[in-house]
């Protein structure tokens, strides 16, 4: 609360007060603002006669309905007059000069909480303490237990606890797995649970929390793991340190399949500290492995696949896999490498680690197999052969079953169904079947929203403003590009936002706003890179440079284009090169030079010749637009006309979409011209 709302505060609470301008100025220095402390310490002050009524306590006028009819009008009146008057003069002062008051009180929040727990009684001291070392929250038969009472001695002191003291809140009545009853409270303010809990000598705190933990356990029994976080810190609390990781590993599962993300990665982190104060023998690595296996899978939503973070998590796993040998699961380690290897563009290494999991994978029976076939279309894809990628991916969407493959998504950091569909949808586009990958995009999107994890959700969001980018629907793009972005960041999840933020700028150039898109677009694939993300650059930069062509900002466009073309050599990443050579020829045709056309006219039939060897028919299509442009535009009508005919002609779908559409309309001038 400001002095502005304690000084309302004071007005309602004592009509007509002549207290000092500065009274609520002292009350807020000594309360900090504190709605619950400010309550507090003028209800103290008013109690001890501090804050006091000057003048008669009374009024009169209530008096005047004891009056019989016989009573004349003038005699009320009189009566009113008399009881306003009365009224006036009964007004709420100090007692005492503010100096006084100040010396009197405590210098600050702690000195009031300190002086109220030191009115408490000693047994109940006892009481209130076992119940800090519970948390905010506790519960009356989990005190009842530690301290060894009756559960109704327990409850009935809490009710005076409340009543009179004001120290906690009744919250409601429970009853707990293995059928104890129990009353579930919570301290009117969390100070009261600190000072508390503050005032416990270490060794007395980590027993009473041992204590506690034991009382939980037996309470929860086989279900304890549904209050995993609270175990966890008592049992960290306790010292130990074992139980900890345990409770924290199942606490940061539990946090990564409700969508808190952050929290997971921090519940994962304290585990592993945990971790780190055990002896370093095979039963400390096994309980290490699972949680640098949830930390890299939580890390990925909230900081992107290639985060240095994951990096270091999967190869720390990688080492633990090695040391304990046949005793542990190994595939999730050698999945998430191969993952690592993927994004950071070293796609040779990712594909031949992705068939050494395949092959474990079927020894075993694995339903992760599917995760390594996952693995290896993206090898295809991305490498540009587009035919062996979409029949990959169509097999991995058909083989996916919920029951049996779901529970992977929080082992490999997506649902492997929903990215399937997702990569299937992108392929298909790129073959020309721009409807089929609509279903694949509609299913990818039903099975991110089903799954309770983050980056499955997201990931699904991203797919279908992904699509509508390709298909050059701005106006759909943005908005699902925006309901990404709302996502990513509610949850935190910077590498999906910056996606978001990349595909909105796009929409936002095509709709006109050319500068404050480019700048959007360029802010999201700097966050990427950041990352160190490798994989998809050249996608994200061809994006970019079509926005540069839109705007006409040639040099920049070309010195995009300049990078992706790096990026190409270096990663072996060839899915979106067609659009990079036509993009390029685009370009160049907005210099200067006096040979534009020749040499837009060879990098559009690059883009050609890279596109029909990719089978990438959408791509071909696009260069071929680009390229019976540039013929039309130097007479040749007939031969413009012959080239986009055919390509256009091998189409059986999708001739709403803006590509389609446009070459439509340029073959109807053609055959006009001609």
């Amino acid at each position: 609360m400001t002095e502005a709302e304690i000084a309302d505060y004071l007005t309602l609470e004592f009509p007509r007060h002549a207290f000092p301008p500065d009274f609520a100025q002292l009350i807020h220095a000594k309360t900090e603002g504190s709605p619950l402390f400010m309550a507090d310490l003028v209800r103290y002050l008013r109690d001890r006669g501090v804050i006091a009524k000057s003048g008669a306590d009374f009024s009169l006028r209530s008096r005047r309905m004891d009056f019989s009819p016989s009573e004349t009008e003038s005699a009320r009146t009189e009566v009113d007059d008399t009881s306003s008057q009365t009224e006036v003069r009964a007004t709420w002062t100090l007692a005492q000069t503010l100096p006084d008051i100040e010396r009197a009180l405590p210098e600050s929040v702690r000195g009031m909480i300190e002086r109220k727990i030191a009115q408490l009684s000693e047994d109940d001291h006892k009481l209130l303490t076992c119940a800090s070392v519970q948390g905010y929250e506790f519960d009356s038969a989990v005190v009842a237990q530690v301290l060894k009472l009756d559960a109704d001695e327990v409850e009935e002191r809490l009710e005076k606890l409340e009543r009179v003291f004001a120290f906690v809140k009744l919250m409601s009545e429970a009853e707990f797995p293995n059928r104890t009853l129990t009353l579930k409270y919570r301290f009117v303010h969390v100070f009261y649970q600190n000072a508390l809990y503050a005032g416990l000598r270490a060794t007395r705190k980590a027993t009473l929390s041992r204590d506690v933990a034991l009382a939980l356990e037996a309470c929860y029994g086989a279900r304890s793991a549904s209050v995993a976080n609270e175990l966890a810190l008592l049992w960290e609390a306790a010292r130990d340190s074992a139980r900890a990781a345990d409770y924290f590993l199942q606490a940061a599962e539990h946090s990564s399949q409700v969508f808190a993300v952050q929290e997971a990665v921090d519940l994962a982190r304290r585990g592993l500290a945990m971790i780190e104060k055990l002896p370093d023998d095979a039963e400390r690595q096994a309980k290490e492995l699972p949680l640098q296996i949830i930390l890299a899978n939580t890390l990925i939503a909230t900081q992107g696949y290639a985060a240095p973070e994951v990096e270091q998590a999967y190869l720390r796993g990688r080492v633990l896999c090695r040391s304990l040998g046949e005793a542990v699961d190994a595939l999730p380690v050698l999945g998430g490498v191969s993952l690592i290897f993927a994004v950071k563009g070293q796609l040779k290494a990712s594909r031949e680690l992705a068939e050494e999991f395949l092959e474990i994978a079927k020894r075993k029976r694995d339903p992760a197999e599917l995760f390594g076939r996952q693995m290896l279309a993206l090898f295809y894809f991305y490498t540009g052969d587009i035919t062996q990628a979409c029949q990959r991916y169509q097999e991995c969407a058909q083989a996916y079953e919920p029951k049996r493959h779901r529970h992977l998504t929080w082992v490999y950091g997506d649902d492997v169904g929903m990215s399937s569909n997702a990569y299937l949808s992108w392929a298909r586009w790129i073959s020309g079947y721009p409807e089929q990958a609509w279903r694949d995009t509609e299913e990818a999107l039903r099975l991110g929203q089903e799954v309770t994890q983050a980056n499955s959700h997201a990931f699904s969001l991203h797919a279908k403003a992904f699509h509508y980018q390709c298909c050059r629907k701005r106006q759909e793009a943005r908005l699902w590009a925006e309901k990404l972005i709302a996502f990513s960041e509610e949850y935190g999840l910077r590498y999906w936002s910056a996606l978001g933020n990349l595909i909105r700028g796009w929409a936002l150039v095509e709709q006109g706003l050319a500068d404050e898109g480019i700048e959007e677009s360029r802010a999201g694939i700097a966050v990427c890179k950041a990352s160190g993300m490798e994989l998809t650059q050249t996608i994200m930069l061809a994006i970019l440079a079509e926005s540069y062509v839109k705007a006409q900002r040639t040099e920049e466009g070309l010195q995009t284009l300049n990078q992706a073309f790096a990026v190409v050599a270096k990663t072996n990443e060839h899915v979106y090169e067609a659009e990079l050579w036509r993009l390029k020829g685009e370009l160049f045709l907005q210099t200067e030079a006096d040979n534009r056309e020749t040499e837009a006219e060879g990098f559009y039939l690059q883009a050609i010749v890279t596109a029909q060897h990719q089978k990438a028919k959408s791509l071909e299509l696009r260069a071929a637009t680009s390229l019976a442009r540039l013929w039309q535009r130097q007479g040749k009508h007939e031969e413009a006309r012959q080239m986009l005919a055919e390509i256009y002609g091998w189409f059986t779908e999708g001739f709403d979409t803006a590509d389609l559409q446009e070459a439509r309309a340029l073959l109807e001038e053609l055959q006009t011209q001609t």
